[in-house]
């Protein structure tokens, strides 16, 4: 009975000196050469920042205006097109004035029979036979009848709509033949050579936001993936009561009319900016017990240790945040492979980066 006990002991005291690293037929530790993690690396240097944040908006033309007719009626014709550059007072279309056309040939008339009356009586007169008040009447009559005649004239011709700004057709809303009421618009028309775009900035955010300030903004115009450069002309006293937020004016150049009105926009605004900061990326942060970490390659060798070091943040971006404590200059930050790394661990440096490279050849 003690003879099949004895077995499963043995097996069992083998097993722990295994585990425990020695040689069960010698009872030494076994010396083992442990391989160096490789790590990639990003030797920091001293950079500017500016911290910003982005608000999104829309870009809408300078100026809009919507022409309609003073007077109802029949549309004759429409001589423009949506997307046609018009000049301020070119003819944009015309309401039908047959009514009006008859009434100037009576007043018209009316003009005519008061001339031929007034020079009869200044003849008359001339003879004795016409007094000066008969000859004054006939000239007030006159004059009575050109101003009505003028006044029809302007009648006729305010059925000619015109433009009155230099721009291009947005919308045109009427097409001939249709009738059209007073009052309502017809045609509308922008100036876009400048374009506006109605930043929301959040209530948090406005105190950063400055109509004195003359620092220049970049505005991204994501359908165009093309940035451009903006102007503050005006910020809300106000929030929106819906949104708690704050509408600001800002004026982009738009010369080209890239910028199409009603196009999205991102406009970035600068909340501080910082001379000469350590700026690494986010990836390269791990989160340890008593805050932010990182590793770094001791040395300037291609082995050596990793070293942990505790550092203190401030602003960054989507990819990279600023360090204000705990790296200097120089030195070799891990950037791939210290997610698993311990203190002191060896490593092999496979591949190093400076500050400034490409960022894409780091992804």
């Amino acid at each position: 009975m003690k003879q099949v006990l004895m077995v499963p002991v043995l097996l069992a005291v083998v097993g722990a000196m295994v585990l425990l690293g020695c040689d069960p037929s010698s009872g030494k530790p076994e010396d083992r050469e442990v391989d160096p993690d490789p790590v990639e690396t990003l030797v920091v240097e001293p950079t500017d920042f500016t911290d910003t944040f982005e608000v999104l908006g829309t870009a809408e033309p300078e100026e809009s205006v919507e022409v309609a007719s003073e007077f109802p009626g029949d549309v004759l014709d429409v001589n423009v097109e949506e997307g046609d550059e018009v000049n301020r007072g070119d003819l944009l279309f015309r309401i039908d004035t047959e009514t009006d056309e008859a009434g100037r040939e009576v007043l018209k008339t009316q003009v005519d029979a008061a001339k031929r009356e007034l020079e009869r009586l200044e003849r008359l007169n001339e003879e004795g036979l016409a007094t000066q008040q008969q000859v004054d009447n006939a000239r007030t009559d006159l004059e009575r009848a050109e101003r009505d005649l003028r006044q029809s004239d302007v009648s006729i011709g305010r059925h000619r709509v015109r433009s009155p700004v230099d721009g291009r057709v947005a919308m045109r809303m009427v097409d001939a033949g249709e009738f059209a009421s007073a009052g309502v618009p017809l045609i509308e028309i922008v100036q876009f050579d400048t374009v506006v775009v109605y930043a929301q900035v959040p209530e948090s955010e406005i105190r950063y936001v400055d109509t004195d300030d003359t620092t220049e903004l970049e505005v991204d115009i994501p359908a165009l993936d093309e940035t451009y450069t903006g102007e503050i002309r005006r910020v809300a006293l106000r929030p929106s009561a819906s949104t708690r937020t704050y509408t600001v004016e800002v004026h982009v150049d738009n010369e080209d009319q890239a910028i199409r009105p009603g196009m999205r926009a991102r406009t970035h605004f600068q909340r501080d900016h910082y001379d000469d900061v350590l700026l690494i990326p986010r990836d390269s942060i791990l989160e340890g017990f008593d805050g932010r970490e990182v590793m770094v390659v001791d040395g300037d060798e291609e082995t050596g240790r990793a070293e942990v070091r505790s550092i203190t943040t401030g602003p960054g971006t989507r990819n990279d945040v600023v360090v204000f404590s705990g790296l200097e200059p120089g030195e070799r930050l891990v950037l791939r492979g210290h997610r698993g790394l311990i203190a002191d661990a060896k490593v092999e440096v496979v591949e190093e980066h400076r500050q400034g490279d490409d960022k894409e050849d780091r992804q």
